[in-house]
């Protein structure tokens, strides 16, 4: 602290005494840069240290003001004034810029930007003000520009270099030499533009500050401007440099445009590197991604394939040895004709249909011939994959894996399960929850519930026209499409304790325990909505496609409750959905017992 301190004195000295001549001379102030430097310790130390730093701060400006023989009360005001202006920055910059500060990325620039250099120095220049003008009596905008370009410039240029040298590489990891050449450049041509007085040289220095930006990053850019803020700004009180070619402008009118070269330069450098910073960002992550994918693929027992649409090879990781014996070599460029059993074609190729068209293929079996002429058993994952730049799918990615002694192992347990099939507790054409799971479930979070004297929650789901569909479908599509509902309604069911199961037919059923009225009919609204985002065509259904109606009911199960009341309810709720126009939700009266009573969690 005692070190920040010392930094804020000699910056608040150096400014003083570049600004008292600018004073002198008629002019306005230059710059003012230990709010900036303060706003960027700030933001890198914790907030409970923030009031001892503020202190360090105020007491300094203090100083300065009682150095300029201003009275006591009007130092510690204007003093106030400063530290209102850093506090604002910093609380406002904080929650983008301190959790891990990088200018370099847009959101933490554009706070920057608004907060420090826009909004803070405004509010503290309008504040300074009610002080300056009524003291002074200087007009309302000439007290404000004072302070405003000065503070704002000082915070644009001393922020960004505290924050590059605390928290990031200083000048990108360049040389020593390299730093002090550039700089020295950007000085001495610094120098030699605002010395002169004959030609506007003015537009020579920005190419420089770009180079030390672009080279020194940063901390460069915001080096750069410092030098020329400091340097620019002597010789121009003295009546030097290309804003003094104005013959008829004023001391203040030429402080005024060095501030405006300034700001413009620093806009654009900071803009610059912005830019740089995201492309190097991104081809850091695209080289990760790529080291990954290939580290990955080439570690992987699985077979990693990459395929245009057309199916042709692009590449194939190497344990295609391992598993098939070809060397990728042999298979890049080719199709899936090359080994893929003829049988087994039609089946790929609706795999990579469905992908195309954007719908979740499942995992297909299939057989690969061996470079030795017999066949593997394969499964085969594909995804989709798009261009990153104009997300227009691109190809496939295919995981294959050799699952022969599975499929062996399956084929010897098939006649086995056929037997136990009908006994088994899932149903067979969805793969949820079947009727025995449920009337055993029900029973036993019934009395569960009625022991505990807890909310019981039961949703009884009945697809819309069914019967039309399978007329004009067929049975095959109706049980698929009995299929997709449920996989759609097992999306929204996320508790463990929940039971979605088939009741029967069409109608399916979920159990919720511990939940109320309210919950139960969310879930219902997010069964049914997610039913009718599937988009499954039903030209017999009024709204275009397959929908299901939902009743619901909530019960506070006492010990006289009857088994089948909850179901009664809901079976009730769901032909009142469905009478009442279909594809909607319909909570049972009864439920209406249960509002007042919370669930357990």
């Amino acid at each position: 602290m005692a070190l920040i301190g010392l930094a804020l004195a000699c910056l608040g000295a150096a400014a003083l005494l570049l600004n008292m001549h600018s004073w002198n001379e008629g002019g306005v102030t230059i710059m003012w840069p230990s709010n900036g430097l303060l706003i960027g310790v700030l933001l890198c130390v914790p907030r409970r240290q923030w009031p001892a730093y503020i202190a360090v701060g105020f007491a300094v400006d203090l100083g300065i003001n009682i150095a300029l023989s201003f009275a006591f009360w009007v130092s510690a005001y204007l003093a106030c004034c400063n530290m209102v202006e850093v506090g604002i920055a910093a609380v406002l910059m904080y929650r983008t810029v301190s959790p891990k500060p990088d200018l370099t990325q847009r959101k933490q620039l554009i706070s920057l930007l608004l907060y420090g250099v826009v909004v803070a120095p405004a509010i503290a220049s309008l504040l300074a003000q009610l002080n300056t003008s009524g003291a002074h009596s200087l007009p309302l905008f000439t007290s404000f520009k004072r302070w405003f370009t000065a503070d704002a410039l000082g915070v644009a240029v001393m922020t960004p270099l505290y924050l590059s040298f605390v928290e990031r590489e200083r000048f990108a990891g360049r040389s020593r030499l390299e730093v002090v050449g550039l700089l020295t450049i950007v000085s001495a041509a610094t120098v030699g533009v605002f010395w002169q007085t004959q030609l506007p040289l003015l537009f020579l220095l920005l190419p420089l500050l770009l180079i030390a930006g672009v080279r020194l990053r940063l901390a460069g850019s915001a080096s750069g401007l410092l030098i020329v803020s400091i340097v620019g700004g002597f010789l121009t009180i003295q009546g030097r440099g290309p804003v003094a070619l104005m013959r008829f402008g004023t001391p203040t009118t030429h402080d005024l445009l060095l501030q405006f070269f300034v700001a413009i330069s620093m806009l654009m450098l900071y803009i610059v590197e912005v830019v740089i910073a995201e492309r190097e960002r991104l081809q850091t992550d695209l080289t990760a991604s790529e080291t990954l994918f290939r580290l990955l693929a080439e570690a992987s027992n699985d077979v990693i394939v990459l395929t245009n649409l057309s199916g042709k090879r692009r590449y194939i990781s190497p344990a295609v040895i391992t598993v098939l014996g070809w060397h990728p070599d042999e298979l890049t460029g080719n199709t899936y004709h090359q080994i893929v059993h003829p049988e087994d074609v039609t089946a790929l190729e609706a795999m990579m249909e469905s992908c195309r068209e954007g719908i979740p293929a499942e995992p297909l079996i299939y057989r690969c011939r061996k470079k030795d002429g017999s066949y593997a058993w394969m499964e085969a994952s594909m995804r989709l994959y798009h261009d990153d730049t104009t997300n227009e799918p691109i190809g496939f990615v295919n995981v294959v894996r050799d699952v022969s002694n599975r499929k062996a192992a399956e084929d010897e347990l098939t006649h086995a399960f056929r037997l136990v099939e009908n006994l088994a507790m899932v149903d067979g054409l969805t793969g949820i929850a079947n009727r025995r799971r449920f009337d055993e479930t029900m029973d036993r979070e019934w009395r569960r519930a009625m022991r505990d004297g807890s909310l019981l929650s039961l949703l009884i789901i009945d697809v819309d026209h069914f019967k039309p569909y399978n007329d004009i479908y067929g049975h095959v599509l109706g049980d698929a499409c009995l299929r997709r509902i449920a996989e759609a309604a097992q999306e929204v069911i996320h508790r463990s304790s929940d039971l979605f199961a088939r009741y029967g037919g069409e109608e399916f059923v979920v159990v919720l325990p511990n939940t109320d009225r309210n919950g139960a009919q969310l879930v219902a609204e997010q069964i049914r909505r997610a039913v009718e985002m599937c988009g499954l065509p039903h030209s017999g259904n009024p709204h275009g496609v397959v929908t299901v109606s939902i009743g619901s009911a909530t019960l506070a199960l006492g010990h006289d409750s009857a088994a089948t009341a909850l179901v009664e309810a809901a079976d009730q709720a769901m032909y009142l959905a469905k009478s009442a126009g279909r594809n909607r939700v319909e909570v049972s009266a009864s439920s209406a017992v249960a509002d007042d009573l919370p669930a357990k969690s």
